[in-house]
């Protein structure tokens, strides 16, 4: 007999087209940022403080996300997120003052984004697969690199024709009219709901909780959240977490600014970030493939390694730089960062199994808001004191180190527990 389509793949490029919404809304930012500074003559540490809001409210709302996935499921959840998303870009083509911006993209998209990105989408993944978790959400995550990819040369080429308030009604529409149908009628929680098993397979597995909604099953641990919090391995994500925030959005809200800042245009500018995102849709999958094959801590360990030369290739970049030294930059900053989203998601997801995935899930993703927010706000204050992004750019490196630190102590404290 001839086994049945698995319906994961449906839920998997549910996810894809999700990150590609909202990794395009987020990269987007640096060129609206662009737009913003020349319409209301706002320093950059003002400008970026609607990114640093909108990423603060995200890390708040987090945990109630992580709880309204766990009561009410993808199916409710996300519909809602994309509504928001798409009513908050909408409200923001008509703002006059940062406040109006705090409102509508600080609070009413960042909800919108909570709901519809990594929390949600990595408890997702985590019931529909098991042997392939980090395959499945490097896949999902190639939906970032595709955003980057498409929304931001496509958001400058808008604005430079019809001006940044008609861009951002035409991207709310799009989600409004898209997302919000395609997430209502398809989205489902777990494989019991059309009658499969996880990965595909004809019957259930050994061990793992992936099944009847988290319920447990041999072999497993079914972790509360409070067991979560006072656990090891919670509070090396959670710095990990705050790292990885801090170095990615101090990079991609103002990676357009500083290729600007050294005398590149606007569009080439947009077309170095869309680089970035094109090269990250195939090394999501690859680091995750590799995170199966040769475990979460040496693949994100090399991963480290490649985005820190990345991120010193900014670093060094100035006025005049060779196109050698750019290139370096982009393939290799593109190619290293791409193994947060897929190794952070798999990590919590082998870890923290059970019942709770959602809010812990949810709780873990506080510490990567505040740190974007806290990223994209420095660097933006830094350079208005310096007048360059090396020192935010070099503190980068740092930070991706820490969060390398972070996955190596969570894989060791794993082997532990199984000796």
């Amino acid at each position: 007999m001839r086994p049945k389509f698995f319906y994961g793949y449906v839920i998997l490029a549910l996810c894809l087209a999700n990150m590609v919404a909202m990794r395009g809304v987020n990269g987007s930012f640096g060129v609206y940022y662009l737009a913003l500074l020349e319409e209301f003559s706002w320093s950059r540490s003002d400008g970026a403080t609607v990114a640093a809001v909108n990423f603060v409210v995200y890390a708040l709302a987090a945990p109630l996300v992580g709880l309204a996935f766990d009561r009410f499921g993808p199916r409710l959840l996300m519909p809602v997120g994309a509504f928001l998303v798409g009513a908050g870009l909408g409200l923001s083509s008509i703002a006059n003052s940062l406040w109006d911006l705090y409102f509508s993209y600080g609070l009413l998209t960042a909800l919108g984004q909570g709901a519809l990105s990594f929390v949600g989408h990595n408890a997702l993944i985590s019931f529909w697969f098991v042997r392939k978790r980090a395959t499945a959400i490097g896949i999902a995550s190639m939906g970032q690199g595709l955003g980057a990819l498409v929304m931001v040369p496509l958001t400058q080429l808008l604005i430079d024709r019809v001006g940044w308030r008609w861009t951002y009604i035409v991207t709310g529409g799009l989600l409004l009219f898209a997302l919000v149908p395609a997430n209502a009628l398809l989205q489902r929680r777990s494989p019991e709901d059309v009658g499969q098993f996880p990965d595909g397979d004809t019957a259930p597995a050994a061990s793992g909780f992936e099944g009847d909604y988290g319920h447990k099953r041999e072999g497993a641990r079914d972790w509360s959240l409070r067991e979560a919090v006072t656990s090891f391995p919670f509070w090396c994500v959670t710095v990990g977490h705050l790292a990885l925030g801090s170095a990615m959005f101090m990079i991609n809200t103002h990676a357009i600014a500083h290729f600007v800042s050294v005398g590149f245009e606007k569009l080439t500018a947009s077309f170095y970030l869309g680089l970035i995102g094109f090269i990250r849709i195939g090394a999501t999958i690859v680091w995750g493939t590799l995170s199966d094959r040769l475990g979460r801590d040496k693949a994100y360990g090399v991963a480290t390694a490649v985005t820190a030369l990345g991120v010193a290739c900014l670093v060094a970049m100035s006025t005049g730089a060779p196109p050698w030294l750019i290139y370096f930059a982009v393939v290799l900053y593109g190619i290293g960062h791409s193994a947060g989203s897929p190794t952070y998601g798999a990590v919590i997801g082998d870890i923290f199994s059970g019942r709770k995935i959602g809010l812990i899930f949810g709780f873990l993703e506080i510490s990567f808001g505040f740190g974007s927010a806290f990223g994209s706000w420095l660097g933006g204050y830094v350079f208005d004191i310096t007048g360059s992004y090396a020192w935010p750019f070099a503190a980068c490196v740092l930070c991706y180190i820490i969060s390398g630190f972070a996955i190596h102590a969570c894989s060791r404290w794993q082997v532990r527990q199984l000796t």
